[in-house]
């Protein structure tokens, strides 16, 4: 009888429940500007209709991931006009590529076939069950025929997000054909790529709004699917170190991403609306990434419990002299790159540079400020370059210049040269411009202890601009400027689009050609002169003359060797500075030679890159780490180490590849391996996490408890 009843209540529970384990899940529905009759997805840019395979793939994923037989019949009627991007004619320069948009004749962004197979694998990876055998067949095709393309490609290593896709793409695709010469080359790749940013330290591709967003999905996808162990963890550390980048430029006051970016959209830049991957507040990305596993929860202390202020400092470029600065205090973030990315001549990636970058806080309004610097040509401004066919006006304000910076915590030197400014083209202007977009009726404008009232304002030389926006101060003070013409080369003026605008001109006047900057060339003296010191204070600290005053206290450097008909030999300095209550900083660049390694003093040292230095997470390949009381000891590799302010958190990783003894070493406990190709230590309040490859013997924990141990 009891046997009988607990039959009952069980039939009836599972009664109760079937209505909700049954519920029909609802198709999603297909978007607003979706093209029923081609079934793609579409969108209107200038009058025309554009057809993009990539949105219409990434659609399908999203289908497929809700999979119910509408979103599976959908998936199903819009792969054919997907997979007719691609280029299949085998005489063709970029056979097995993707053109970006349907309307467009031929491939021209060589990323297309990157993006599209991001999408395609894993659609095949996770949801081949439920296509029919057709697609499936035509889909394996197009992988096959896309990897081809790729690695006929073979993408540079210092294009992050492509090179990242390349590996990801090739080390997936080729498991899931089946193919172990295609997987093959993307585990050797990523081996590459690793070695090579192990170099500096940080990413090639630095900060990018949105492509470190794009890294980070990449980089997510390839450690969660791939079936080789090394891939795995190795793919695991290059996340996890990306993922600590962002993290430690995540300003929560602002909510922003901080700068500065290697490349960064407009609307990314001054924090107006969401970008591809990236939502406008990108500390609400960074959470949700975290919420849904891609990446870990000791991220959150990471960016949450920063304690005010701190400066963070990563080498991105090494052989190319490329360092980013950030400080971040509590009203603002402000970011410096030693250079801008010069390693493709592409409009459609160089221009996006963002190598200067201020985002703040402003009483009463939860939008932050934003402030960003250009060198311009011809008074070009937003809306007049598009970057690709179908993208419209309104994504980028390129910078046309080539820049270098020094950074000292709230102090900065920013210096530029225009790109190609010769006697091939002609030019109406040159300037470079530090922009503050939605100018409020609250902010002011200081100019030698009076405020300006009316625009445009010509500030007199040797004079410096305060800025009082939102909660800060910004001091501008120009060093010396070419003047290639007789207008005034100081200027404060307005943008049509709420922009206060400070122009520093080295031409304006008629269109002409410079015979003076061509080289080769027989006139060429040297690169234009251009550049401003530029410092940041709370406006609690100081009134805008009081700032201006300070500043100007103290003493600047700014001197050039004469000039000389240059001809191939022989070098130009300009040395700038400034010096004020016992700090220094100074920059001495190669006037005809801009790409020589320039001369950094801060202090009265010479400023040496590290591969990662801040308060809270530090990078060596010295094999002995040591920050805050925590102490790492690993092989002479890179290894990097992050400690929480109430040292309750600590993760220390090391990246290989020749296996080492590890030994982390705490106040109160310590981690010991033996031996360790690569891996990652996480200890959580005396929890302990271990993920190894090639790691000898168990881990030997004391003061805590071994939580997990995974090893390959």
């Amino acid at each position: 009888m009891k046997v009988f009843y607990k039959i009952a209540v069980l039939f009836a529970a599972s009664i109760l429940y079937m209505p909700a384990a049954n519920a029909q899940k609802e198709p999603v529905p297909l978007p607003e500007n979706f093209d029923y009759e081609l079934y793609m997805v579409a969108k209107e840019v200038d009058g025309k209709k554009f057809h993009g395979p990539r949105a219409s793939v990434r659609l399908c994923e999203k289908l497929l991931d809700n999979g119910t037989k509408t979103d599976v019949e959908n998936v199903e009627k819009m792969m054919p006009g997907i997979l007719s991007g691609q280029e299949l004619n085998p005489e063709s320069p970029h056979y097995g590529g993707f053109r970006w948009e349907l309307e467009m004749e031929q491939v021209e962004d060589l990323n297309a076939v990157e993006f599209i197979l991001h999408s395609l694998v894993p659609i095949m990876i996770l949801h081949r069950d439920k296509l029919s055998d057709s697609t499936k067949v035509n889909i394996k095709k197009s992988i096959r025929l896309g990897l081809q393309n790729i690695a006929a490609m073979d993408v540079d290593l210092k294009y992050t997000n492509i090179v990242l896709k390349d590996i990801t793409n090739t080390s997936l695709g080729g498991e899931l054909l089946g193919d172990k010469a295609i997987a093959q080359r993307g585990y050797d790749k990523l081996k590459k790529w690793l070695a090579f940013t192990d170099k500096s330290g940080a990413a090639y591709e630095y900060n990018s709004l949105p492509y470190s967003a794009v890294a980070i999905e990449v980089l997510y996808r390839l450690q969660k699917y791939v079936k080789d162990e090394e891939t795995r963890m190795l793919a695991k550390l290059a996340l996890y170190r990306l993922g600590l980048s962002g993290a430690l430029h995540l300003h929560t006051p602002t909510k922003r991403w901080a700068g500065p970016h290697g490349r960064a959209y407009h609307n990314a830049v001054i924090g107006d609306g969401d970008t591809y991957l990236l939502e406008q507040s990108e500390i609400s990305s960074f959470r949700d990434w975290i919420t849904d596993g891609k990446l870990p929860n000791w991220m959150f202390p990471v960016f949450e419990d920063i304690q005010f202020p701190d400066q963070v400092v990563e080498t991105t470029g090494r052989e190319d002299d490329i360092y980013t600065s950030c400080f971040l205090d509590e009203n603002y973030s402000f970011g410096v790159g030693a250079r801008n990315m010069f390693n493709q001549a592409n409009r459609y990636i160089a221009w996006q540079t963002n190598v200067f970058s201020i985002h703040y806080t402003r009483p009463n309004n939860p939008q932050p400020g934003a402030i960003y610097t250009r060198y311009i040509l011809d008074d070009k401004w937003l809306g007049y370059f598009s970057a690709g066919i179908g993208r419209g006006t309104s994504g980028l304000l390129p910078d046309e210049g080539h820049f270098q910076g020094l950074q000292d915590k709230e102090r900065a030197i920013g210096l530029y040269i225009p790109y190609d400014m010769g006697a091939n083209d002609f030019y109406s202007s040159a300037k470079s411009v530090v922009a503050i977009p939605r100018w409020a009726k609250s902010d002011e404008i200081w100019v030698d202890g009076k405020q300006v009232e009316a625009y445009p304002f010509m500030v007199p030389k040797d004079k410096t601009i305060v800025f009082k926006t939102g909660d800060i101060l910004l001091g501008i003070r120009p060093f010396s400027l070419t003047n290639l013409g007789t207008a005034p080369q100081i200027v404060i003026d307005t943008k049509d689009d709420n922009t206060v605008v400070l122009e520093m001109y080295n031409y304006k006047g008629e269109a002409k050609t410079f015979w003076e900057l061509a080289w080769p060339g027989a006139f060429y003296q040297g690169e234009l002169r251009n550049g401003f010191y530029s410092e940041v204070s709370n406006t609690s600290k100081h009134t805008p003359k009081e700032f201006a005053k300070l500043i100007d206290q103290g003493s600047f450097t700014d001197k050039a060797d004469p000039k000389f008909t240059y001809t191939g030999e022989g070098n130009r300095f300009w040395k700038v500075g400034y010096q004020r209550d016992g700090r220094t900083m100074s920059l001495k660049v190669d006037l005809l030679n801009w790409f020589n390694t320039p001369e950094r003093i801060i202090n009265n040292e010479f400023y040496q890159m590290p591969m990662l230095e801040s308060n809270r997470a530090i990078q060596s390949n010295s094999g002995h780490l040591s920050l805050n009381d925590v102490e790492l000891s690993c092989g002479k590799n890179s290894a990097w180490l992050y400690v929480s302010p109430d040292q309750k958190t600590v993760v220390a990783a090391y990246h290989g590849p020749e296996p080492a003894p590890f030994k982390l070493n705490l106040k109160n406990g310590e981690v010991f391996i033996k031996s360790l190709a690569s891996g990652i230590v996480t200890w959580e309040n005396g929890k302990v996490t271990v993920d190894g490859y090639k790691m000898e013997g168990k881990p030997k924990v004391r003061g805590g408890k071994l939580k997990k141990w995974i090893h390959g």
